[in-house]
């Protein structure tokens, strides 16, 4: 009777502890699908903290394109501010000495329309050195003062090819003026008998540096000011030295610049859309 009596005691016991599991264990799956139902709700996959509310009136960017549409919208507005989209650049790189300042920038070659619906290069770019001397009063630089020289694609690969290693000289023995955009026209006209050059010097200095230097020549004599020109002209020659570092910008401003100067860029670009559109199109080239 002793030992039914504990038995009865130890089922009871064990039923108790099974009911007090299975409670426990629906209570844990009641939170589980909880999380779930809020997991699938979120969009973004977020739980919300604790305490706190989904806003319901911010809209969020659906798919990476809106993204990149909204960050190119702030783009347009910050261009808008302008009044309008920029049309034009001005690319220029300039160092400064202690008596002159050197500055490089590019002209951009002119196209002309071929046939009904093509474009051709008209006219090469360049470009073109800018030697600006010191102000008399030693402060800042004058400007209009300025003496270009213009470099066409096959100097700029001279100079490509021989510097820093060796030096370069450079003539132009033609009309030129001064503070114009092309040093082969305007302003100075050749008088009969004279013979001016205008003398481009790059030769290797101390300690990694190149020396650049602009001067007029007459009869193999330098420091010559052109004809017609009896005022505001700066004493040749102009020099500048470059250091190393300066020398490598301006080494790849060449580089990349002779495909645009050229206009092969702009010009492959165009012939390339067009055989796409071709080719995909069906047809084929025929040359």
């Amino acid at each position: 009777r002793l030992g039914h009596k504990i038995s009865t005691m130890f089922t009871k016991h064990i039923a108790h502890l099974s009911s007090r599991a299975a409670s426990r264990c629906s209570s844990a799956s009641r939170r589980l699908s909880s999380v779930s139902s809020t997991l699938s709700s979120s969009s973004d996959g977020a739980l919300p903290l604790a305490g706190s509310r989904r806003p319901q009136d911010v809209s969020r960017p659906s798919s990476i394109t809106s993204i990149v549409n909204n960050t190119t919208k702030i783009h347009n507005r910050s261009f808008s501010s302008m009044g309008m989209m920029p049309r034009r650049g001005f690319p220029q790189y300039t160092i400064f000495g202690p008596d002159s300042a050197l500055s490089i920038r590019a002209v951009l070659p002119q196209f002309r329309r071929a046939g009904t619906d093509g474009v051709s290069v008209e006219r090469r770019g360049k470009l073109v050195f800018e030697f600006v001397p010191r102000n008399a009063s030693g402060a800042g630089f004058a400007w209009s003062e300025k003496t270009l020289f213009s470099l066409s694609v096959e100097e700029v690969g001279l100079l490509l090819s021989q510097l820093p290693g060796n030096g370069v000289e450079l003539s132009h023995s033609m009309n030129y003026g001064v503070g114009s955009d092309d040093d082969s026209s305007g302003g100075v006209m050749q008088q009969s008998g004279d013979l001016l050059e205008k003398i481009l010097t790059i030769e290797p200095g101390d300690g990694a540096t190149l020396n650049f230097k602009i001067d007029y020549m007459k009869n193999g004599v330098g420091g010559q000011s052109p004809p017609q020109f009896d005022h505001a002209i700066p004493t040749t020659p102009l020099e500048v030295t470059l250091q190393a570092g300066e020398f490598e910008v301006i080494k790849s401003i060449f580089q990349t610049s002779i495909p645009y100067i050229l206009g092969w860029n702009t010009t492959m670009d165009i012939a390339s859309a067009a055989a796409m559109s071709k080719g995909m199109s069906g047809g084929g080239n025929h040359y």
